[in-house]
Parts: structure tokens; C-alpha cells; sequence
């Protein structure tokens, strides 16, 4: 049986998918020259004899499971997810979804993976489809001591000694690489604490085909929500132990008697005209 938490009474709006809304939950990954809204800052070189733009770590993929505490290893995984079409709710007293009004997804479930960064990336969906979308679905962690669930635990820090200090001072050896990862991206988002989602604070955010996704490691996050004609195919790549409570762990959010719960609201005729719009462009 699932853990639970009680829905807030809320509708969530749908908002276009940036890296400064997302940056609390983890990263978008897209072109930065065809980016909506400000990019990721991140440092370029010229690859392939001239022929290509590399972008330096345009997402971080770490391994936190040394603070699992199975003591379990883990591995990089990359699997795929056929994810089909969603079926919408109408917000009216019908049941009947229409063009002209707007409907709603019930967000039912959150999960989290607290020792890896999860990457969704849809393979075969165009940037200017107007036929399919998907919503990215996140909620806040609440801080808490409680630790009802494994969750990362760091170590003390230890203190250096002085042969660690004066090591330090040494000449760095030069060798020819281009560009170090330090210069070049900012440091990996830390697992989130233990807590449960914060419903009051989430989020749903609208990504097109030229937009992947990283899931920051332990963070709530609804499995993944097609709109629109088609199944989309992502590829995901994370680590994982074989632990089930330590690779993925899921709440249930449950609605009080009289109460709508926590709902994404799509109105579906501005969302087809947006998407009509980007297809002329």
C-alpha cells in the first residue's frame, strides 16, 4: 500500500517549459539559440573538424547511491517509456470534453528517485508538431526531520590534513583538454531532503518536441503526461540499484470527499492555436 497525502483544493495553469521556471526542479535541455525565455549559461566549442557546436554538460548525470542505505551499487541504466495519450477531465459538471472549454488532468500520483537525476528524452517529436505535447509535473519537497523513507544522508564532513592542504597548492599539471567541466557548467542540483510534496507549490509546465527534460535527484515529480494524438517514445537514462524504495519512491494523493483535488487545467482551444501557431513557424 502507498503512502498518502490529502489534495489541496487547486488548480494548477500550465506554464511554457524554461530553464529559469524549472531551474528549482532540475534542467531543460534544448538548443540554447532556440531557447524560450533565458537559457542555460553554458560554454560552447567547435567539434567534428569545424562542422558542429558542442555544448559542455548541458545536463548533469550523478550517482548518489553511496548514500543509499543498502550499500547496494548502481549502475547507468537507459531505458525507454512509450508514453500513450492521456484522457482529460472536463472542469464543467459533464463529462464531456469539448474544443471551446477547458479541461482538466487529475494529478493522482508524485514520485521521486532520491539518489539519481532521472532524463527524459523524446525521440521523433518535432519542435512545431501540433498535435502532441507533453506536461512536466513537479512539486516542492516540505522540510522535514522525519526520515520515513531512504533518502540521502550525507557524511560528515571530514577535516583535510595538511598534507591534503599543501597538496592542494601545488602547480596543476597542464594537459590538453578544452575545457573543464567546472568552467563550463554550473554543480549538479544535491538530492532533495526527506519530505513529503509540497501540493501547495507545484507546478505543471508545457514541453514540445525540442525540449528534454532532467528530473534533479529526489525530485517529486507525476509520471510522465502525453497530450494530444500520439504516443511519444522517451528515452530515459538515470542510475539505478535494483532497490525498489531506493530507485523510485511514489505517493498517493488522495481527494477529500467534496473536494476537487489538484488538477492541471488545459484549455484545449488555446493550446491548439498556440501549437498551430509554432507549426507556421
Amino acid at each position: 500500500m502507498l503512502p498518502h497525502i490529502i489534495a489541496p483544493n487547486l488548480n494548477l495553469p500550465v506554464r511554457p517549459l524554461t530553464q529559469d521556471a524549472f531551474a528549482e526542479f532540475g534542467t531543460v535541455v534544448e538548443n540554447p539559440v532556440n531557447a524560450t525565455g533565458k537559457p542555460q549559461q553554458l560554454k560552447a566549442v567547435k567539434a567534428n573538424q569545424g562542422s558542429a557546436l558542442k555544448y559542455i554538460d548541458v545536463s548533469h548525470v550523478s550517482n548518489f547511491y553511496h548514500l543509499a542505505p543498502s550499500g547496494n551499487p548502481a549502475r547507468a541504466v537507459m531505458n525507454m517509456f512509450v508514453c500513450s495519450p492521456r484522457q482529460l477531465q472536463s472542469t464543467s459538471s459533464g463529462s464531456d470534453i469539448t474544443q471551446e472549454g477547458p479541461s482538466k488532468f487529475p494529478v493522482q500520483i508524485l514520485e521521486r528517485h532520491p539518489f539519481t537525476p532521472q532524463t527524459f528524452i523524446p525521440l521523433g517529436l518535432s519542435a512545431v508538431d501540433a498535435t502532441t505535447v507533453y506536461l512536466v509535473i513537479v512539486a516542492p519537497t516540505c522540510k522535514t526531520t522525519d526520515r520515513p523513507l531512504p533518502y540521502p544522508q550525507h557524511a560528515p564532513k571530514q577535516q583535510r590534513s595538511w598534507t591534503e592542504i599543501f597538496s592542494r597548492a601545488q602547480p596543476t599539471p597542464v594537459d590538453n583538454s578544452t575545457l573543464s567541466p567546472s568552467e563550463s557548467s554550473p554543480e549538479p542540483q544535491l538530492p532533495k531532503g526527506p519530505g513529503e510534496p509540497d501540493l501547495s507549490r507545484a507546478c505543471a509546465f508545457l514541453a514540445n518536441g525540442s525540449q528534454a527534460v532532467t528530473y534533479g535527484p529526489g525530485t517529486w515529480h507525476a509520471p510522465m503526461v502525453v497530450l494530444g494524438a500520439k504516443a511519444i517514445d522517451f528515452v530515459v537514462i538515470q542510475y539505478a540499484n535494483d532497490v525498489a524504495l531506493e530507485d523510485c519512491q511514489e505517493m498517493e494523493i488522495r481527494t477529500e470527499t467534496g473536494s476537487d483535488g489538484l488538477n492541471v487545467v488545459i484549455d484545449s482551444a488555446r493550446l491548439s492555436s498556440k501549437l498551430q501557431e509554432k507549426a507556421k513557424l
